[in-house]
């Protein structure tokens, strides 16, 4: 018995080795073989990771939009008034017709063709922007036509129809006024140049193109009550757009954006800049439809421009974030000569303004800021600072990027020291430590909602309702 269980267990080890032997040559064989067959493909990526070694990695193709997004503003197709008169008032100058009504005094439709070439000799041959396009006899002439209504209302510019067979979205205009209007030589100006803009690019956002007729007004008249109230007005809430799509009670304040560029990046004439970069935003002809296709628009010509990289896109925002803090009464440095006048209609409203002596403090906002908006916080140094600094972080909701630049500021409106907080992509939170207070009154925060979707999808101003986002300060003594 001994002996057969000896030569049993000598038969089981045998079979054992044979059976492994066969599955190890198998396994040997597939390696090989799939080797083989990979390296034969010319796959060296897929060679690499079967030898253990990490191939190159692809890059994903961003995920489409939604085809419903809006890529515009609406057509709008407003019919154009009727008159009671058959023949308008025309200039022996210039293409300009005023329509007036039956009820509009003879002396008030005088008046406005005056303002009217007034306006045109402004804005076309002062400042070289494009006169209006022809409208192919709409009014009964080929003019620029104003139709004056009798009555208290909203003057406004209306497009018609696009010029099929363009190069790009171009329209004629015409201009809706009422006989009470104050400041006539303002509203024809806006006429004229919104007019132009028209022509320029018609599928551009109606916000921008009032706050493109309005610099130009701010360069070629004389401010008036309106232009301090539309200041005022996109000073007091910072938070909102100061880039967005629709016509609001912001629009005309938008103009601070046209401002800006032609006070850090114009090199020609006055308005060179603005025009420029209104110009550059026209694309190819936009399909039918009710909407405008506004690709690109005067955004995505300033990340071309002035920053391709969203850093450089995050510094360009962040620097005029921080000039609107030194607008009117608090510009010490006569950084905005135009917006002199302004004074306290120009001061931005601050968030926050808290003494260093109660640090240390988490602060929010009242309101969520917009895409583009702007935030400002002030830290008053009351007390002795010698030898003391702040702690500062920012904490915000993804997905947007926010921009921070803070500021020691003196008495007088100077600036004594700027600092630029690290602009890191895809993060919401930063830090930043500042040290030497020396000389200052107040540290001043000024950040910016940069919106977008990160760096492959940047902010669209055609992109409405806009999603504001939220944020959360620390300062500390240290």
């Amino acid at each position: 018995m001994a002996l057969k269980r000896t030569r049993d267990r000598a038969r089981f080890c045998e079979y054992t080795r044979c059976v492994r032997r066969a599955v190890k040559c198998g396994a040997t064989v597939f390696g090989w073989t799939v080797a083989l067959a990979l390296l034969s493909r010319g796959h060296a990526a897929d060679a690499q990771l079967l030898m253990g070694v990490s191939g190159s990695k692809k890059e994903r193709p961003p995920p489409a939009l939604d085809p419903h997004i809006p890529k515009g503003a609406l057509r709008r197709a407003l019919a154009r008034p009727t008159t009671g008169f058959d023949l308008p008032a025309c200039s022996f100058k210039y293409p300009l017709c005023v329509h007036r009504g039956t009820t509009v005094d003879e002396a008030a439709a005088l008046s406005w063709l005056a303002a009217l070439e007034s306006a045109y000799e402004r804005v076309v041959f002062c400042l070289g922007a494009p006169g209006p396009l022809d409208d192919a006899g709409r009014g009964g002439t080929s003019g620029l036509d104003v139709y004056l209504q009798h009555g208290d209302g909203a003057s406004s510019v209306e497009a018609d129809p696009a010029v099929l067979g363009a190069g790009h979205d171009e329209a004629s205009a015409f201009c809706v006024a009422w006989d009470s209007e104050s400041t006539i030589d303002r509203a024809a100006t806006r006429c004229v140049a919104e007019a132009a803009a028209l022509r320029l690019d018609a599928s551009e956002t109606p916000f921008a193109r009032r706050a493109l007729a309005t610099e130009v007004w701010l360069h070629s008249g004389r401010p008036t009550s309106a232009d301090a109230r539309a200041v005022d007005d996109v000073q007091a809430e910072p938070e909102r757009a100061i880039a967005a799509r629709d016509l609001s009670r912001f629009s005309e304040g938008g103009a601070l954006l046209f401002d800006y560029l032609d006070a850090t990046r114009g090199r020609g004439g006055v308005v060179d800049a603005a025009l420029a970069t209104y110009a550059l935003s026209a694309g190819p002809p936009s399909p039918a439809g009710p909407r405008w296709v506004n690709e690109p628009d005067t955004l995505d010509v300033l990340r071309a421009t002035f920053g391709p990289t969203p850093s450089d896109v995050a510094r360009f925002f962040g620097d005029f974030a921080f000039a609107r803090a030194f607008i009117g009464a608090r510009d010490g440095a006569t950084a905005w000569p135009l917006l002199g006048w302004s004074t306290n209609a120009g001061r931005v409203r601050f968030e926050w303004s808290v003494p260093l002596s109660t640090l240390p403090r988490r602060l929010s906002p009242a309101h969520p800021i917009e895409p583009t908006g702007s935030t400002y916080i002030w830290v008053a140094l009351d007390g002795d600072v010698q030898g003391k600094s702040i702690a500062f972080q920012a904490d915000w909701e993804s997905p947007v990027s926010f921009r921070w630049v803070l500021a020691v500021v003196a008495a007088d409106g100077h600036v004594v020291r700027r600092i630029d907080v690290p602009y890191l992509e895809r993060e919401t939170h930063v830090e930043r430590i500042v040290g030497d207070l020396g000389g200052g009154v107040g540290l001043l925060a000024a950040g910016t909602n940069l919106g977008g979707l990160g760096p492959t999808y940047p902010f669209d101003p055609d992109f409405e309702p806009y999603e504001p986002h939220g944020y959360t300060v620390y300062f500390a003594t240290q």
